[in-house]
């Protein structure tokens, strides 16, 4: 008898054992043997960070000088990565996701702590708020996920950072005044840079676009023709501010979300305001996507749907999941944003995949078998909405209670000093 129960119990803990998590991501997946792969090389890089950080008292470049030669790697990467793992040290929450899951690799550790430094987190409570937030954020909820990208991790870091303190902006600093203009000439040629902020930068890249496209020239031509005052063309920047969140910024397709300044300039030259959650049943009959569908797909998906590619939706075809010539109507719950080369596969059905209507998640079966989840992650999407919203409700409470406190400290200073002379 003892025995059978022995047994019992060793197999319960095996099937335990061999049971495939029901939420991973696709980094992770236990069907992959790649993927397996890949999550060992991660945990062991993580592993070997963290036994090789620095203590308070340690010669920084002694450490370095020692990392150089066991590593063979340059100071710059050194000490990126030594800064990484100090950051995540000092955010329990993700570092406990990733150490359950070892999902994080060194360039989304180093763009956490990139972003982060532009923060206030001698803050407690904002430290606490951003390592929760981003806990949860790169936190798998359901079966073969895509991992957020470095660059989607960005934008969610710096959404927060920027709700918290509207004096920090959302843009990189940049290795030269903003602005700034510079040409090079080499063999005859010429390079010309301009170092702008992201909205300016956005609404330039859609001039010459839309030039190039109405007259049929390159890019580079439809630039030269724009500065020499050749040509005019007008163009529509779309920015996304939720109405029913006071502290939420504004978004911008390519550019993501952005300072309150930034959204109140742009607010103050918007001509047309649309309620965007008023046409989420409107139904087209043609097969071209109307402005205003298109706007709302944007917003929802925020980049191409496919997950993993970071392509901005503005540049993306708009893709009929049914067909349109199969009866597929010209609405928002059959519409997806693909970038040219996703199209293209999907197009040559080399991958299909089907969209829940209401959280537009969408499941991507590619013809090797292999198939991956993704969900929109525009200012528009139910998920985005709801970080905004608790990010928003929790900063309205401190601030609430600062102001109280500070409320309360005043009328105890007059009471016992009295009022003033005056």
């Amino acid at each position: 008898m003892t025995i059978d129960i022995y047994h019992s119990m060793v197999e319960i803990y095996l099937e335990k054992a061999l049971t495939p998590p029901q939420h991973y991501y696709a980094v992770s997946s236990p069907d992959d043997p790649v993927a397996r792969r890949g999550t060992q090389m991660r945990r062991e890089d993580h592993e070997l960070w963290q036994s090789v950080l620095p203590g308070d008292d340690e010669d920084i470049d002694i450490v370095l000088a020692r990392l150089r030669r066991s590593l063979g790697r340059g100071d710059h990467y050194l000490m990126s990565a030594i800064s990484a793992h100090h950051r995540l040290n000092e955010l329990p929450a993700l570092k406990e996701i990733q150490e359950h899951y070892f999902h994080l690799d060194l360039p989304r550790l180093k763009i956490i702590d990139s972003v982060l430094c532009k923060a206030d987190t001698t803050v407690s409570e904002h430290l606490d708020l951003i390592d929760t937030e981003l806990a949860k954020f790169l936190t798998p909820t359901r079966a073969n996920q895509i991992l957020p990208t470095a660059g989607k991790i960005k934008q969610r870091l710096n959404a927060i950072i920027t709700m918290l303190d509207e004096t920090i902006s959302s843009e990189d600093p940049a290795p030269q005044p903003v602005d700034s203009v510079s040409i090079v000439f080499d063999d005859g040629r010429g390079l010309l840079h301009a170092d702008l902020d992201g909205v300016t930068a956005q609404e330039i890249d859609l001039r010459i676009r839309k030039y190039a496209i109405t007259h049929g020239v390159s890019q580079a031509d439809a630039l030269v023709a724009l500065i020499r005052g050749e040509g005019a063309t007008n163009v529509t920047l779309n920015v996304y501010k939720a109405s029913d969140i006071p502290t939420a910024p504004g978004w911008v397709s390519g550019v993501g979300y952005l300072t309150v300044k930034q959204t109140e300039d742009l607010l103050n030259r918007v001509d047309v305001e649309i309620d965007l959650d008023a046409i989420t049943e409107k139904v087209s009959q043609a097969y071209a996507t109307p402005a205003d569908i298109r706007s709302l797909v944007i917003g929802l998906d925020g980049s191409c749907a496919v997950g993993g590619c970071d392509a901005p939706a503005h540049r993306a075809q708009m893709d009929h999941r049914i067909n349109h010539a199969d009866g597929g109507p010209t609405t928002a719950a059959n519409l997806a944003p693909l970038c040219v080369k996703h199209h293209a596969i999907k197009t040559d059905r080399r991958v299909t995949y089907v969209m829940d209507p209401v959280t537009r998640r969408k499941y991507f079966l590619f013809d090797d078998g292999s198939w991956a989840e993704s969900e929109g992650d525009g200012p528009l999407a139910p998920g985005e909405r709801r970080w905004l919203q608790t990010v928003s409700q929790r900063i309205t409470k401190r601030r609430a209670r600062i102001r109280s406190e500070s409320q309360a400290q005043k009328t105890e200073q007059i009471e016992r000093e009295g009022p003033p002379p005056f």
